[in-house]
């Protein structure tokens, strides 16, 4: 498996390529992946702990991704595939799995949403990960690409982050992951569900102001989330709050399902 020291080496070298799956990877992303190529025509990483397992690319020659894929069998899949791509992986069996856009609230302040409407904001507690996954998993696949978390993945987030939650009748029935980075200036809304028994009663409205009261009473000045580019009510639901997207940056996943 790849290592810390490796990964950063790797990742350095992989944003001087013109093409490249792994400018916004962290090392906790693919910890478990082992190298199948390295050298300066081309860097390729793969994960065999992810369903299905995940393929990192770095080249200033896509025909190089192009033969080296066709030589692994399996279930593959791959983020931030460049357009002229597409064609050759759909040649070998790859589909469109989703595409995602950035949308951006660029100022927070002027949202119209108030701390008396949105009510107090409650956080996922340690105890209650295994909570967080069995509604993240009810929405699996409700939008394409949405798949959630394992239960370690959300304790990792709260070592540093947030997720705020919703309750009816005390159970957990909604949730949001969020973080501030960029300096203390940027919201993040990372992930957002809502258990389908319970969705189109308010809840996720009732989420998304919770996220930018958080933002702004933490500093933050805009906001950023991503969502695919078919899934229309979320994207209505942001846009509402003045999250917009200009598209022309999507981000295409592509998955293959057997060999």
């Amino acid at each position: 498996m790849i290592n810390e020291n490796n990964f950063n080496a790797l990742t350095e070298r992989a944003r001087k390529h013109k093409y490249s799956s792994m400018n916004y990877l962290d090392f906790e992303d693919c910890k478990h992946a082992c190298i199948l190529h390295d050298c300066s025509e081309l860097i390729l990483l793969q994960d065999k702990s992810k369903i299905p397992a995940m393929l990192y690319f770095a080249t200033d020659n896509l025909q190089l991704v192009i033969d080296a894929i066709a030589q692994i069998p399996g279930e593959l899949k791959i983020h931030f595939v460049p357009r002229e791509l597409a064609p050759q992986l759909e040649r070998l069996g790859f589909v469109e799995w989703a595409e995602f856009a950035d949308f951006w609230n660029r100022n927070l302040s002027a949202t119209a949403v108030s701390p008396e409407d949105t009510g107090t904001i409650e956080y996922l507690q340690q105890s209650e990960c295994e909570e967080a996954v069995k509604i993240m998993q009810k929405c699996r696949l409700q939008s394409r690409g949405f798949e959630g978390g394992t239960a370690e993945w959300y304790a990792d987030w709260l070592n540093e982050n947030k997720i705020i939650i919703q309750r009816k009748n005390s159970k957990i029935v909604g949730l949001c992951c969020i973080s501030i980075y960029d300096e203390g200036t940027t919201l993040w809304i990372k992930e957002l569900a809502v258990d389908p028994a319970h969705q189109g009663m308010g809840f996720g409205k009732k989420l998304v102001e919770q996220a930018i009261i958080y933002g702004i009473q933490n500093g933050a000045v805009k906001g950023f989330l991503s969502t695919d580019l078919l899934n229309k009510n979320a994207i209505g639901l942001y846009e509402k709050y003045n999250f917009h997207s200009k598209y022309e940056d999507s981000e295409l996943q592509m998955i293959r399902k057997g060999s």
